[in-house]
């Protein structure tokens, strides 16, 4: 019967002192010439490879009271190298290097080393392929190691070992909660606006993301004030009651049939579904519309709009006493005027107009596409407020779009000190965002 043996976790004492004391408890072996055999053989591995530190495993044949193989690697900056491995010529048959190598995996494993070094030979042809199959990836080049020439490095895809994956995890969100500290403390009692929009309300999935994410920045103590709008769901509305739909400009064309739906579906429908799943997520939230208190008045922004608002002013009174007793306020965007008309305000404008009234120290747009993007559709990460009109001229920036970076200019041209433009079907965007070293949507200054 063969028996894989680590050297490490059976020696105690010197290589020879243990041998003499123990081989024959152990390895059940009394005859001398044998136990000189496998001293000198464990010693010399000891001498060469495992004094500066490493690991040895042995099989051994319990019927013959032999060492048939061997197998050593030392650790160098995190790096497992093959050392020495052997199997007696009459073993080769019986798999011995695959018992020696799966037990080798197992050790190097525990100690998360995902990288390891073999040289090339026939009788490593075996180790190889074991590694390859078991989630390996051979690295031909590797500048800056000294892998001699016919010597590969092997790394360890992270879905090849569970632990490694878990522990690679925890760090590195570990990682990302001291990045985040700075971030935190800058936020710590202030104000964010974020406006909540686009195809991330209709997903499910999506939806509880923004919801756990609002929750975690109240509980660091960031004063959250959530305006939403609600496209999707009045679109869908309108189609089943079969009232035909029309925008200029990014902005609704709202007759009086389509402002009843949209006053039914955003204060009805919308805003009592997010207060709901703020609530049961820990985060107490309260629901208010530009009707309560008449928080949001407005006129009249175009005639050729119809009942779509132009924000006259916005009286946070309702909203600070929310925020003082620690709620977090969840406004649709339905304004009233003078006479008690409603109106359909476009949400970004909303939440511009509150954030600048709050005196917000940020405000977030969330919607269904990444950013800004330039001519050849790639993201621009950071994007200077004086470049917004040039960006429009040239139609970079258009369509729905357009509401959207007009009231991030106009929040910074009010007091805000930066705006943020994210996509919410992403997971964990707002926070990646404004508590990392990398942002992920385009922020404007």
């Amino acid at each position: 019967m063969i028996k894989i043996y680590n050297y490490n976790s059976i020696m105690q004492n010197e290589v020879k002192d243990f041998i003499v004391d123990n081989m024959n408890k152990e390895l059940k072996v009394s005859d001398k010439k044998v136990l000189l055999n496998i001293t000198k053989d464990l010693v010399d591995i000891h001498d060469n490879y495992i004094k500066t530190g490493g690991e040895m495993l042995f099989a051994f044949d319990d019927v013959v009271k032999k060492v048939v193989g061997t197998i050593a690697i030392k650790y160098e900056n995190d790096i497992a190298i093959l050392k020495r491995f052997y199997v007696e010529k009459e073993y080769r048959n019986r798999k011995i290097g695959f018992l020696l190598y799966y037990e080798l995996e197992k050790i190097i494993d525990k100690k998360s080393i995902n990288t390891i070094y073999l040289t090339t030979g026939q009788e490593l042809e075996g180790a190889h392929k074991f590694y390859e199959k078991n989630g390996w990836i051979k690295e031909a080049n590797n500048p800056g190691i000294y892998v001699r020439e016919g010597a590969y490095l092997y790394k360890k895809e992270m879905k090849g070992s569970v632990k490694m994956q878990k522990k690679s995890e925890v760090l590195k969100q570990a990682e990302i909660l001291i990045e985040a500290i700075p971030y935190i403390k800058e936020y710590v009692g202030k104000i964010m606006v974020i406006k909540y929009g686009g195809n991330a309300m209709i997903n499910e999935e999506h939806k509880n993301n923004v919801v756990k994410q609002i929750s975690l920045l109240k509980m660091l103590g960031i004063k959250v004030v959530l305006v939403h709008g609600g496209g999707p769901d009045i679109e869908e509305e309108l189609k089943i009651k079969n009232i035909p739909t029309k925008f200029e400009d990014g902005l609704r064309v709202t007759d009086k049939d389509t402002m009843n739906i949209v006053k039914m579906v955003l204060i009805g429908k919308t805003n009592t579904e997010i207060v709901n799943l703020l609530n049961i997520n820990n985060c107490n939230a309260v629901g208010i519309s530009g009707i309560d208190n008449s928080c949001i008045k407005c006129n009249v922004k175009d005639e050729k709009l119809g009942y779509v608002g132009n924000v006259e002013s916005i009286d946070t009174s309702i909203i600070n006493d929310l925020l003082e007793k620690n709620y977090v306020p969840v406004i649709s965007t339905v304004g009233v005027d003078a006479k008690g008309n409603y109106y359909n305000i476009n949400a970004d404008t909303v939440a511009s107009e509150v954030a600048i009234a709050l005196k917000a120290k940020k405000i977030i747009f969330l919607t269904n596409i990444d950013g800004i993007l330039d001519k050849n559709k790639e993201l621009i990460s950071v994007l200077n407020k004086e470049k917004i009109d040039e960006l429009i001229s040239n139609n970079t920036i258009s369509g729905g779009m357009l509401p959207k970076v007009n009231a991030c200019k106009k929040c910074l041209e009010n007091g805000v000190e930066k705006t943020h433009i994210l996509n919410g079907s992403v997971k964990n965007t707002i926070l990646y965002e404004i508590l990392s070293d990398n942002g992920i949507g385009t922020m404007i200054v």
